[in-house]
């Protein structure tokens, strides 16, 4: 049997409802039906529909033939459903909410398409995580667009809070307002040139470290170390504040001055000592959001790839220890 342009649905001894295919002409039979149901009658069902009777009579009929059943039993005072029409009522209503169910994929699939991801981001995760999750991504919703702001913690949780950015990778302790799903923790290292004399020291205190030259890595108003310091009742000697790592690198082998940074941050630093410190310094990595409620359904879709995906991308990579979700 050609099935082209019909709603399908073959009672047997078990009923079965299937959607041949879904037009706009599909969908006007079953809501003719539920709106001559709800009104029992013609008329009044044409004129809430803006429809003429004529036209609604029309496609309850088609519908009727369809089924090869009489749906409606007519009445002077208006319509009533037919035994059969009891007996299809609930996968009329099955059809119905999968018409319904498919407007509103369509309508997140179109807006998937052409959406535009703003995400704020960080040096290790732009290293390591995200181009995989976006190469991943884009193979699924090849119309996606990512727009990417490298920043600071402060600065990242700022722009969710104002709309600017849709999700943002950051640390969960620099975290006021905005809410959060952690990812991994990774672990910070004490860096000093070759020549220094705290090159030879297998582990470094902090109270070790306070005792020089000091750069700092700008994390914002978060900083991991100088809050370790501070809690340890240390003052370090701050020289230099720099955002990018690799200024951070040079300025050591240059002896401007040691540092403490991100292992899985790093790479061509042989030439330098990287020596564990005592005090364990771990950050904590998540991704976060101003509202879920209010995200996109883009933003949602990725955010939810991010958790599945993350675990997966990282797990080969020792300086990062995932957090099970």
């Amino acid at each position: 049997m050609h099935y082209k342009n019909r709603i399908v649905i073959c009672k047997s001894n078990i009923y079965n409802v299937s959607i041949r295919k879904c037009d706009r002409y599909e969908s006007n039979k079953i809501r003719c039906f539920f709106k001559v149901l709800e009104t029992k009658t013609i008329s009044q069902a044409a004129k809430e529909l803006g429809y003429s009777q004529s036209a609604v009579s029309q496609t309850i009929k088609s519908l009727e033939e369809e089924l090869e059943a009489t749906l409606f039993i007519r009445q002077k005072s208006g319509v009533i459903l037919s035994k059969d029409g009891h007996a299809y009522l609930p996968y009329l209503k099955s059809v119905q909410a999968s018409l319904a169910n498919l407007r509103t994929k369509k309508q997140e699939m179109k807006g998937l398409n052409q959406a535009i991801l703003r995400i704020g981001t960080f040096t290790s995760i732009s290293r390591h995580l995200l181009p995989s999750l976006m190469k991943e991504f884009i193979e699924m919703y090849p119309n996606v667009q990512f727009e990417l702001y490298q920043s600071e913690y402060t600065n990242i949780e700022q722009q969710l809070l104002e709309g600017s950015l849709d999700l943002g990778f950051t640390c969960t302790d620099a975290i006021k307002e905005v809410q959060y799903e952690e990812l991994y923790y990774d672990e910070m290292f004490a860096l000093v040139p070759q020549n220094h004399v705290l090159a030879n020291y297998e582990v470094l205190s902090m109270e070790q470290i306070a005792k020089y030259p000091f750069i700092q890595l700008d994390e914002g108003e978060y900083s991991l170390p100088i809050k370790t310091f501070q809690n340890l009742g240390l003052h370090v000697q701050i020289k230099h504040k720099v955002y990018d790592d690799f200024t951070i690198l040079a300025m050591i082998r240059q002896n401007l001055g040691i540092s403490i940074l991100y292992q899985n941050a790093l790479s061509d630093y042989d030439d330098l000592c990287l020596i564990p410190i005592q005090e364990n310094l771990f950050r904590h990595v998540g991704i976060a959001y101003n509202n879920y409620d209010t995200l996109s359904y883009a933003g949602k879709t990725f955010l939810d790839f991010i958790l599945r995906k993350t675990p997966e991308i990282l797990k080969n990579k020792d300086s990062f220890h995932i957090i099970q979700i």
